[in-house]
């Protein structure tokens, strides 16, 4: 089908491994005016996004509209590997990447779709994987195939598959996504700093930035609240 010409491996992965899993379930299925990743016997629906979580806002509008139940899956590379194939004499390398990544990293996603996050029909999956993203080494320079680079590489991206899944995250509600708070800050008004520090005891590997973001997703979704400031620091509480 048309909407599976550049599915990745790991898209492809995903999908199988959902749908095999749901008795019933049929993959690439029109629905209304989208089509589905994966169409349950009930009508519900299973959207697996690798790219940008943005890119689903007016489908997730549409299904929504039509009140059926909607399950996005969004897996985040915590580990990753890098696998490279040289064009020229065709010997490939593979290596860990350095990059560390948490859970965290999928709230920079969210910032279009707080509107869903406490909708009793929407799911969302975060998955915390082991992911090997292939690339091919040229001899000279290119351009990526999304014609984003400033400058061009020799290499480019040309596939990514999924290795594990080390941990799913799932959050269906209001009290779901307030699991995520540190206990010691439930009940009490806390700044960002705060939360980030707590946070960390959970995520070590937890940047500043993304608790930023995850506190703006938040209050943009009604779990918390700013009441104040103190100083240039802005003070929250749970809801």
């Amino acid at each position: 089908m048309i909407n599976t010409y550049n599915e990745t491996k790991l898209h492809k992965s995903l999908k199988t491994m959902y749908s095999s899993v749901n008795e019933g379930a049929l993959t690439e299925q029109k629905t209304g005016d989208y089509i589905a990743d994966i169409l349950l016997p009930d009508g519900g629906i299973i959207e697996i996004q690798t790219a940008s979580l943005a890119n689903l806002k007016k489908k997730i509008e549409s299904f929504i509209r039509e009140k059926r139940r909607i399950t996005v899956v969004h897996p985040v590379a915590t580990v990753k590997y890098i696998e490279t194939t040289d064009i020229g004499s065709g010997k490939t390398t593979r290596r860990k990447s350095p990059v560390k990544k948490t859970m965290l990293c999928a709230f920079r996603e969210l910032t279009s779709l707080t509107a869903f996050l406490a909708d009793r029909n929407f799911t969302l999956e975060v998955l915390e994987t082991v992911i090997t993203e292939e690339r091919i080494r040229h001899q000279t320079p290119v351009q990526s195939r999304n014609g984003r680079r400033r400058f061009p590489k020799d290499w480019e991206k040309t596939d990514k598959r999924l290795e594990e899944i080390l941990v799913t995250h799932r959050f269906h509600g209001r009290s779901s996504w307030k699991k995520l708070v540190p206990k010691s800050l439930r009940d009490r008004e806390f700044t960002s700093a705060e939360f980030f520090e707590e946070l960390k005891k959970d995520f070590p590997a937890a940047k500043r930035q993304d608790t930023d973001i995850m506190l703006w997703v938040y209050t943009k979704a009604g779990f918390t609240e700013r009441i104040g400031k103190t100083g240039k620091a802005w003070i929250y509480r749970t809801l």
